[in-house]
């Protein structure tokens, strides 16, 4: 799912967190690559959240990253809004963490599990 990017990480609808684990490296990067299969069961309410290392390592003025725990924090927070306001939420705690300084790509893709 995530071919060298950080974990996916999987937000409960009961706040729980779980981190999934890779499946392969860098699509494209090697020629020999191998790819594992994994699943994971969604249950209404769940948030899954896909993100580039752009999101975490974005920096502020005195160059602290904003982190897992920031963006943990924002889809938690934020987890009551609509998939696309949720998905513009993020981007803004980002831009204003980083005060609009953008060094890397900031991708997401948020889904959210209905009954």
């Amino acid at each position: 799912m995530n071919c060298g990017h950080l974990p996916p990480l999987l937000v409960r609808a009961n706040g729980s967190v779980e981190r999934l684990l890779p499946t392969a490296t860098v699509l494209g990067l090697f020629e020999k690559w191998e790819c594992t299969v994994a699943e994971a069961v969604l249950s209404p309410g769940d948030l899954l959240a896909l993100y580039t290392d752009g999101v975490t390592e974005a920096p502020d003025a005195i160059g602290e990253d904003f982190g897992e725990c920031r963006l943990l924090e924002t889809l938690k927070s934020q987890s009551h809004l609509p998939v696309g306001s949720l998905l513009q939420s993020v981007v803004e705690a980002v831009e204003q963490f980083s005060s609009g300084q953008q060094y890397d790509d900031v991708t997401l893709v948020i889904a959210r599990s209905r009954a």
